[in-house]
């Protein structure tokens, strides 16, 4: 028996698990059989289940009008309509519930053209799973961050534009939080996700936000199903701000993902800043680098001492893929475009991490996948990390990705695969140690 799994999107669990068959045969010895009987269970069937993501939201803008509602789904008419012909809350996990929900369709929820600093908005999205429990992933990216022209109060408070991009979202505060009550309100005893400007937000979302089924408790649960599950996001430009906005625009999307979490269990991953936590209960560690008076660019061991080197031609810019095998038995692999080292470790304990370091560079991973025995385990959380820096000091620009393994995933058979770009700028210093690196660390 072969064991391909595959990931499996929320889409593809309804179109790809349509049938499932179950045939079986066997084959005896003996004799004539003078004393038989035959028991059996007659007439068994196997139907796949589903896993649908709904949706519903409630969104208010308060601005020159004060707070007014922007729009909702359901709309007021139809929660009015249930309760004349239903009584009661509205079941959406009925097929009448359903029909009143977001199901495959986009919709904007803000479109506004006239904001002015002190106006703020806030949506309540909640997320109906009427079938199975789901491991549930928030993303999001800003689509647009134009400049729009500047007038001449813009111009005196920010210079002339030299890029088109604007300010906007560099000023708007967001909010986002576990909204349990789905109130539309962040409470005192609520979960927040994320704080910071709008740009910092939706670089966060870009690499996705695992969302936590139970917030109240300090595991890490899936959404359950047949439940209703809400998340706040409130934005704000602040009265303070200034002219530098005038004219500025800002368009962004919000996305939500479901996976089911039934025989698919799920790792999650965090990002930070600067190297990573784990000193000094790392044990072994892969490296690829680039620059400085080093004979070598790839190395996989115990440690920088006593670990095996290769060598790589780095061409910048190009995205090319890595992956890191461990047997189970004491033996480490790392291969990067096509160029494998090996080396004996110690067995790993627990996490492991991503890291970029740059200087003058980007090192950016994209794609990163982990698999368990061969089966394919979800990443619920980011699955990128950049470092960048493009400025003249003396120090690199240090980003990590943890990915929160645990002992008992890492004692066996895994990889961990994904994609690496080196973009080298223009002043990059050649003989600098490590200016440009990726790291995985091992605990």
């Amino acid at each position: 028996m072969t064991n391909d799994r595959q990931h499996i999107s929320r889409r593809t669990v309804l179109t790809g698990l349509g049938t499932v068959g179950v045939a079986a045969a066997g084959a005896g010895l003996g004799t004539t059989a003078l004393f038989n009987d035959r028991e059996g269970f007659i007439g068994n069937s196997l139907a796949a289940g589903s896993l649908d993501l709904l949706l519903d939201y409630k969104a208010t803008y308060d601005g020159p009008n004060g707070v007014e509602v922007l729009g909702q789904v359901p709309t007021p008419e139809e929660e009015q309509a249930w309760e004349d012909q239903f009584g009661g809350e509205i079941d959406y996990c009925s097929e009448d519930g359903q029909a009143l929900l977001i199901n495959g369709t986009e919709m904007p929820v803000f479109e506004l053209d006239d904001v002015k600093p002190g106006d703020s908005g806030e949506v309540t999205v909640s997320l109906h799973i009427c079938d199975n429990p789901a491991w549930v992933t928030m993303s999001g990216s800003i689509t647009e961050n134009l400049e729009n022209g500047q007038t001449e109060p813009e111009l005196a408070d920010e210079g002339e534009d030299t890029d088109g991009v604007g300010e906007l979202a560099d000023s708007i505060e967001v909010t986002m939080w576990y909204d349990p009550n789905c109130n539309n309100v962040l409470d005192e005893d609520e979960v927040v996700l994320f704080e910071g400007s709008m740009t910092d937000a939706f670089a966060a979302l870009e690499a996705g936000i695992g969302l936590d089924g139970d917030a109240s408790t300090p595991e890490f649960d899936p959404v359950p199903g047949a439940s209703t599950y809400c998340i706040g996001f409130y934005w704000e430009l602040p009265v303070d701000v200034g002219n530098e906005v005038q004219t500025d625009a800002v368009g962004f999307d919000l996305v939500f993902d479901a996976e089911q979490s039934r025989h698919n269990p799920a790792v999650t991953t965090s990002q930070g800043s600067g190297f990573v936590p784990f000193s000094p209960t790392a044990i072994s560690f892969a490296r690829a680098r680039y620059g400085g008076t080093n004979t070598w660019e790839l190395a996989v061991g115990p440690d920088v001492g006593s670990a095996t080197n290769g060598e790589y031609s780095w061409a910048s810019g190009s995205t090319v893929p890595f992956s890191y095998d461990y047997d189970g038995a004491g033996s480490a692999s790392f291969t990067l475009d096509g160029v494998t080292i090996s080396d004996s470790i110690p067995a790993p304990t627990g996490r492991f991490a991503v890291q970029g370091k740059a200087d003058e560079a980007t090192v950016a991973v994209d794609n990163l996948a982990l698999s368990v025995g061969g089966d394919a385990i979800s990443l619920v959380g980011p699955g990128t990390v950049t470092a960048a820096n493009d400025d003249d000091g003396p120090d690199r620009d240090i980003q990590h990705l943890v990915v929160n393994t645990s002992a008992a995933q890492v004692s066996g058979p895994f990889s961990v695969s994904g994609d690496v770009t080196v973009t080298l700028q223009g002043d990059y210093d050649t003989t600098a140690e490590e200016g440009v690196a990726l790291d995985l660390i091992f605990e």
